[in-house]
């Protein structure tokens, strides 16, 4: 029998072993349990978002809105002007289309609203501002390492799904070489590690032993377990460096050329090539590229500021390791020139100056969080096309149709032109003067009454410019067309826009981000 006396102090003794008291130095206590990650910890911030994104087939309309929980964390950066400022670094695909960013600090319930300064799709990288200092009492940045050794261990840092609390998980460094960054479709150096890196974490920092950032995580494998990928801190830092020169992200370089392989003796032969010499051929240039009137087709690289190349197109890059050649141009910034040694037409042509430049796309694969640029004519919906419009049909899945597969092509063609875009015919919106067009979608406008149409831009140029008495219009594949009275578009444009409550005829973008990140056979 349990004497009344006992009870008061046998509960007190367990309320101290299940709970903590309510009065009690927190930080002392953390220092106990939490001593190897320390103040760092504090650092690591939660980001919550509500994505409005755009329809990319109703360009004037978004989709319903979503929301997202991701990690990030603070650092500090120097600006164009030498000021030091904090700052939360966190992923691009965190914060796309945010229409509401808030953030959270370690053990608060206090969100604090903040804004996208700087974001760059093709390291999936995006700096966040806080304007309220409240939030910034206490928060130090976190410090970058070094790049970490193969089977270094690391810690992924971060807020995933299945709890609110931070997560920390260990892993190894399991290798370190060019990968698809999902988020904009480019190549860069990426770090595969084989901690867990689940939805939530993404913007996290992966740390070394000394609590110093390494990279930061932003994807994982599908349908594998255990395998993240982290965007390595020379990438991270690239990104900050380029915002510190130029005062905002510009993007990565390359010499904008296409090049093959020559690991086949036969064709290293035929290009007089000698034992011992590597390279790689260049099969093409981009029109754009700052190389032009320098490296020429069938040239073969031989070395980049005195770097041997291999005839797989790789360079040396520690001890054991070799990477492509576009992870080294990256590390340049627009018009640095790169030492080229090179062999034409049999003769070696050593130290030509080659400047790197940052190539565009003629399909883009983002829009910078601005809603996608449209023409409305006569009911018939004008607009560019880019990757979220072909992922929007499912283009890289098995089945797509004829037209879907005709605009895939030309998701690879270069761009020819600075203001070029692939003008497409998304949808007809039916009005008793287009009958008869209403079926047209997906279609790629070539001709308006003769007259190549090389932007949604020149398009609407042609279109205002026009004194002819029809309109006619050209579409491929199917050499499909379109003719409409001149002088009727106006009143026909006005009453499609009133019935589907389109408050503008066009928006239009001279600038739209079409940034290329070259892949492994691309630099």
């Amino acid at each position: 029998m349990v004497q009344p006396g006992k009870v008061g102090a046998h509960s007190e003794r367990d309320d101290k072993a299940f709970w903590p008291p309510v009065v009690c130095d927190v930080k002392s206590s953390e220092d106990d349990c939490e001593d190897d990650l320390g103040n760092a910890l504090d650092s690591i911030l939660k980001i919550h978002c509500t994505h409005s994104e755009p329809d990319f087939h109703i360009p004037w309309q978004r989709h319903h809105q979503t929301t997202s929980t991701s990690s990030g964390f603070v650092i500090e950066i120097v600006t164009e002007g030498g000021e030091k400022k904090r700052r939360v670094m966190t992923n691009a695909h965190s914060v796309d289309y945010g229409s509401i960013i808030q953030v959270q600090r370690r053990g608060q319930s206090e969100k604090y609203q903040a804004k996208i300064e700087a974001q760059a799709n093709e390291c999936d990288l995006a700096l966040l501002e806080v304007e309220d200092e409240s939030f910034w009492e206490g928060l130090e940045p976190l410090e970058f390492g070094d790049l970490p050794l193969l089977q270094e261990e690391v810690e992924v840092l971060g807020y995933p799904t299945g709890g609110d609390s931070l997560s920390v998980t260990s892993g190894v460094v399991s290798r370190i070489e060019i990968q698809e960054y999902t988020q904009a479709s480019s190549y860069l150096l990426a770090m595969q590690i084989d901690a867990a890196i689940n939805s939530g974490n993404s913007g996290g920092p992966v740390v070394n032993e000394d609590k110093k950032v390494v990279g930061v995580a932003f994807e994982a494998l599908e349908g594998a377990e255990n395998i993240g990928y982290v965007v390595p801190v020379t990438v991270v830092q690239h990104f900050l460096q380029d915002i510190q020169r130029h005062g905002e992200y510009t993007g990565f370089c390359s010499f904008g050329i296409s090049y093959s392989f020559l690991e086949n003796a036969s064709f290293r032969k035929s290009l007089g090539m000698k034992d011992g010499m590597s390279g790689v051929r260049i099969k093409s240039m981009e029109p754009t590229a700052a190389s032009l009137n320098i490296l020429q087709k069938n040239d073969v690289i031989l070395e980049i500021d005195g770097i041997s190349l291999g005839n797989d197109g790789k360079v040396p890059f520690r001890p054991g390791e070799r990477v492509s050649m576009a992870c080294y141009l990256q590390t340049k910034f627009n018009g640095d020139l790169v030492s080229v040694n090179l062999l034409r037409d049999g003769e070696i042509l050593e130290d030509l100056r080659v400047p790197v430049s940052i190539q565009s796309r003629l399909v883009p694969t983002h829009f910078q969080n601005q809603p996608p640029p449209y023409i409305v004519v006569a009911g018939l919906v004008f607009t560019i096309l880019s990757i979220p419009y072909l992922h929007a049909y499912h283009a890289w899945e098995d089945y797509i149709s004829d037209k879907i597969c005709y605009l895939l092509d030309y998701s690879e063609k270069p761009l020819e032109q600075s203001t070029d875009q692939v003008v497409v015919l998304a949808q007809v919106l039916a009005h008793p003067k287009n009958l008869g067009y209403d079926m047209l979608q997906d279609l790629h406008l070539k001709k308006i009454n003769g007259k190549d149409v090389r932007s949604l831009q020149h398009f609407r140029q042609l279109l205002t410019e026009c004194e002819d008495e029809y309109i006619r219009l050209e579409f491929a594949p199917n050499d499909n067309c379109v003719v409409l009275e001149r002088t009727s578009l106006e009143q026909m444009t006005k009453d499609v826009c009133e019935e589907h409550f389109i408050s503008k005829e066009y928006v239009l973008r001279s600038n739209v981000d079409t940034h290329i990140v070259d892949d492994e056979n691309d630099s």
